[in-house]
């Protein structure tokens, strides 16, 4: 076997030149760790089982090639039933999988759950990303780290359950790139069951902690107009498109004056700011449409136009900060919500309640739940029946001679309704 770039033993320096614009080598791949360390992955099949393994080497057109033979040389053994894992990879667990020297006494899923959160950096979205990171460096590997993974049992998983002081939709979160690391597990044959496999979570969690803060609790117009009138300038307008048209966070805040239509008073939702970061699409491809102004929508797009038009760009801002693109997040914009709630006799919700009030407002006044979900930006009805079923009924029950709808018909500071 030839020995990689950089004298007689592994570790060859990187050539000049970017390794991206050589072609792909199959089943060696160019990994780049947490603080810079390079390395290649060989992937392989061996007794059925789909393995990864690591060579670290800086990347070079000397050190792919080398891996490239290493592998080929693998494949060669396990064609004629010569492979032995202890003989390339002696430090790696399937060494003793396979029964292959000792290999590592333990799985250690701290491990486990590092090398997924580095992989997944490049696959999922990026604020998804960014949770999981969190998750797994500050909860689940000072709670899991130390447990073999073929040791992990439904009791640990009860366990670290009860210690958690969280709603329900917040530890299914937390707990899943530790199940998305077990079900990879079982996958891979490490183990031979998964002890998420039947685990209801449902039934360790207090009553009191299994709803959550994102399930309908949808505010009345007057509720709407006492809370919007206690905000001023940018603010108020924002919130008030927002409950009006039903956005997605990351849409609002992505929304750019380009996007709005003001003859044919409506707006196109075809990109989304999360995280700080712009991107040129929805969150699905169901997300991109269109979403008519109604009047209450209007007015709020005609007042800011004083505010942000002139600029060119976002439709709204964080008029607080102090950036170069001043662009809201997710916890300013709950602040702002907040501060508005305060001495108001109003219960406080979180802003992503403005999205559910204009679905089930809509809904309860007997709008089309295709309709509705359209605007909202789902691929079909069964999000919309599934979140909304009791205004969806509500709405039913008016029939054919319902009256006409009234929420967000008129604007919201010309004339003083009453009702909803």
């Amino acid at each position: 076997m030839d020995q990689p770039e950089g004298g007689g033993g592994l570790g060859g320096g990187p050539g000049p030149g970017a390794h991206a614009r050589r072609r792909k080598v199959i089943g060696v791949k160019p990994l780049t760790r947490k603080g810079g360390k390079q390395l290649y992955q060989i992937a392989f099949s061996f007794m059925g089982v789909e393995c990864r393994e690591s060579v670290a080497l800086p990347h070079s057109k000397a050190n792919e090639t080398y891996c490239a033979r290493l592998r080929a040389e693998i494949l060669g053994k396990i064609a004629r039933n010569e492979f032995r894992y202890d003989e390339y990879f002696k430090r790696s667990p399937r060494a003793a999988l396979f029964g292959h020297g000792a290999g590592r006494s333990k799985l250690l899923l701290k491990d486990r759950l590092e090398a997924y959160r580095d992989r997944t950096e490049k696959t999922l979205e990026r604020s998804t990303w960014l949770c999981y990171r969190r998750d797994i460096d500050n909860v689940l590997v000072p709670a899991f780290g130390d447990t073999d993974v073929r040791q992990l049992t439904r009791a640990d998983l009860r366990d670290f359950v009860g210690l958690q002081d969280v709603s329900m939709k917040r530890l299914q979160n937390l707990l899943l790139p530790l199940r998305n690391v077990m079900a990879e597990a079982l996958e891979d044959e490490l183990i031979k069951a998964n002890p998420f496999d039947g685990f209801k979570l449902k039934r360790l969690v207090a009553v009191d902690r299994r709803t959550t803060d994102y399930a309908p609790n949808p505010y009345t117009t007057d509720e709407l107009r006492v809370l919007l009138g206690r905000l001023q300038g940018v603010e108020r307008w924002t919130f008030q498109l927002w409950a009006f048209t039903g956005l997605r966070t990351s849409e609002l805040v992505g929304l750019r004056w380009a996007r709005i239509d003001l003859e044919a008073r409506e707006l196109s939702v075809v990109e989304v700011t999360t995280v700080g970061a712009d991107k040129g699409r929805t969150k699905t491809p169901s997300g991109r449409r269109t979403v008519p102004l109604l009047p209450a929508a209007m007015e709020a797009v005609l007042a800011m136009r004083e505010h942000t038009q002139l600029a060119g760009g976002r439709f709204t801002v964080n008029p607080r900060a102090r950036r170069d693109d001043p662009f809201w997040d997710t916890n300013k914009l709950a602040q702002v919500w907040g501060r508005a709630h305060r001495g108001s006799g109003i219960a406080a919700r979180n802003p992503y309640q403005l999205r559910h009030t204009f679905a089930s407002q809509l809904l309860s006044q007997g709008e089309n739940p295709a309709y509705i979900a359209r605007l909202l930006g789902h691929k079909d009805i069964e999000m919309v029946t599934r979140t909304y079923g009791k205004w969806v009924a509500e709405g039913e029950r008016l029939g054919f001679d319902r009256p006409p709808r009234r929420y967000g018909m008129e604007p919201l500071w010309a004339a003083q309704e009453t009702g909803t």
